[in-house]
Formats: structure tokens, sequence, C-alpha cells
């Protein structure tokens, strides 16, 4: 299987996993330039955006140290950019930044709610 299409089957998961947990699937890969967002969720009135990480056999905690400071404002700077194109105030808004780290197989998920 190639990265890419282990990406994707990660990102599936994660949004699979999401929906289990009560939430709803909006978009996935929203991107503007080099900026992108895995997948766009929302629980209730709140927009989740959604970094998703797998790795065939590493720890939840070495998945989550691969997410540098810039990639979190590249993600950041990508939901302003999604919230400006569907006309919503982004200081009126309700919104968090969630990692779902997938890890080995079988399958591990860990979900990160509010990560940065």
């Amino acid at each position: 299987m190639s990265r890419h299409q282990a990406g994707t089957d990660a990102e599936t998961q994660a949004i699979e996993y999401l929906q289990a947990q009560g939430l709803t699937f909006v978009q996935r890969n929203f991107q503007v330039g080099k900026k992108e967002i895995d997948v766009i969720m929302r629980a209730q009135e709140r927009w989740v955006f959604v970094e998703v990480k797998y790795r065939r056999n590493e720890s939840f905690a070495r998945v989550l140290e691969q997410i540098t400071p810039q990639q979190c404002q590249r993600i950041r700077t990508a939901a302003r950019l999604f919230l400006l194109q569907q006309n919503i105030t982004e200081h009126l808004t309700p919104m968090r930044f969630d990692v779902i780290a997938i890890v080995g197989e079988p399958a591990s998920i860990q979900w990160l709610q509010d990560a940065f």
C-alpha cells in the first residue's frame, strides 16, 4: 500500500471513529496553498478541525511529537480561511483542534481533543 493510500485509509478510519462518537462529518482535505486540514467535523455547534496521524508501529506519544508548532499554525490559518469561505465569523464561532492518532495494525485509535 502506498503512503498516500495509507493516509487516505487513516482519514477514513478517523471519520468513521468520530462519527461513532457523535460528531458530524463536514469535509476532508480542505486545502489552501500549503495549508491543509485533514478532516472537518461538527460537534453540535462547535467546529472541529482534525489532524490525522498514522504510523504503523509507534507509540501515541511519538506520533504527537511529530506535530510541529509550524504545522499547528498552518492548520489554524487554514481553519480561519475555511470559516471565511463559509461566511462564518471566527471570533463568534466555537471551535477546537483535535488530533486522531492511528497506530499499528490492527489499528489503535487515540483521540486527543483540543490538542492545540
